[in-house]
């Protein structure tokens, strides 16, 4: 038996996908942010869900990505956001006109532009996250350049440094303005008809300005929100998306149990040690698949509809957990490790608080060899 069982909920993925085609309007496009195989939702499981849900495009971050989605989507349009090694060697995976291929430099712009077909390329902006893009006091060289050379140009993009970890918006507004007038550069040149895009999860839900041509949404997509900030942010503006749904569950079984008596030591480096006689449940889950080692002795299960907290470190594939007062607990009970039983929850967000991270990192570090199990 597997020692996990991821379960996706499609009618959580559709219930978001819904709430941001309400907020965003008919004319801009949603694109799904599946990358780092879904966030750890499972790529292909989620490209299916997303695309059946509405999604106009996939967005990834690697060709090896979009790759594996090309071999089960033939049709699918897929925008790829990632920087791409060793372009030149690799340059004949991406003629594809269903590809769209996010780039930094006018020179991967001619290797792309040679191909056939050509995929759609975008020219990524850097106004103010000093990672990939091209600075836009380059724009105006690099627009003239770009039409002289007659070389395709099919979009413009730019991604925000901070909305996420602020209430206090105007970096975001600085980036915006300078996106802005590197799209009003280009369109001087003769690129008039570019698909502009910028927005993430929460930008597209706080600026109506930002959601130009389309939305990238990743975190929101699985009912997951970006940080406390993005919903503070949402009340002081007096707007209201709606709630989103988690779409991924988290079980497992009790392995093994055993009665221990008070003054029992418990686990590696001895770093708890039982106040009473305690029932102790082992769950074959750990820090391999996925479970932060700083929940040990702070984190909690549910068995049963209770919460079990975790005693001693976390081991390598296993954890012990508390079940003293849940008495009917036994060999092969469902625990929960995130989402739902009976009246408990335990979220990724919850996950984030009790060790110091933040709930991307709870969900994209669960083991990807887990076949993730689609409900309705």
């Amino acid at each position: 038996m597997l020692s996990s069982r991821i379960y996706l909920s499609r009618s959580a993925f559709s219930h978001n996908i819904a709430l941001f085609r309400k907020l965003i309007g008919p004319k801009t496009k949603f694109t799904a942010i599946i990358k780092s195989n879904a966030y750890g939702h499972g790529l292909l499981a989620t490209a299916s869900i997303a695309l059946d849900a509405g999604a106009d495009y996939l967005g990834v971050n690697s060709l090896e990505e979009a790759l594996s989605i090309r071999r089960v989507f033939p049709k699918a349009t897929i925008l790829i956001m990632g920087s791409i090694p060793d372009l030149k060697e690799r340059k004949e995976s991406l003629a594809d006109e269903n590809f769209w291929v996010m780039v930094s430099r006018i020179e991967e712009i001619e290797i792309l532009s040679k191909l056939s077909p050509t995929p759609k390329i975008h020219l990524k902006v850097d106004t103010g996250m000093s990672r990939l893009g091209i600075p836009t006091n380059t724009a105006e060289v690099l627009a003239k350049e770009i039409f002289e050379k007659k070389l395709p140009l099919a979009g413009i993009a730019t991604h925000f440094a901070s909305t996420e970890d602020f209430t206090e918006h105007s970096y975001s507004m600085l980036q915006l303005s300078r996106f802005q007038e590197t799209i009003d550069t280009f369109a001087k040149h003769g690129f008039i008809d570019l698909i502009c895009h910028c927005a993430s999860s929460a930008s597209a839900m706080l600026f109506s300005e930002a959601r130009m041509d389309l939305v990238r949404v990743g975190i929101s997509l699985y009912g997951l929100w970006p940080s406390l900030e993005t919903k503070l942010s949402l009340s002081l503006m007096k707007k209201d998306v709606g709630m989103l749904k988690p779409a991924l569950s988290w079980k497992t079984q009790i392995q093994h149990i055993q009665n221990l008596n008070q003054g029992t030591f418990i686990g590696y480096g001895s770093t708890y040690k039982t106040t009473h006689d305690t029932k102790l449940a082992v769950v074959p889950v750990g820090y391999y698949e996925g479970l932060d080692r700083k929940l040990s002795n702070q984190g909690y299960m549910l068995i049963r509809g209770e919460r079990a907290k975790i005693l001693g470190r976390i081991c390598m594939n296993m954890t012990m957990l508390d079940i003293t007062h849940i008495p009917d607990a036994k060999l092969g009970d469902d625990v929960v490790i995130l989402g739902k039983s009976g009246n408990e929850m335990i979220s990724a967000d919850d996950h984030a608080a009790w060790t110091g991270t933040i709930n991307y990192e709870v969900v994209t570090r669960i083991l990807g060899s887990f076949p993730r199990i689609i409900e309705d």
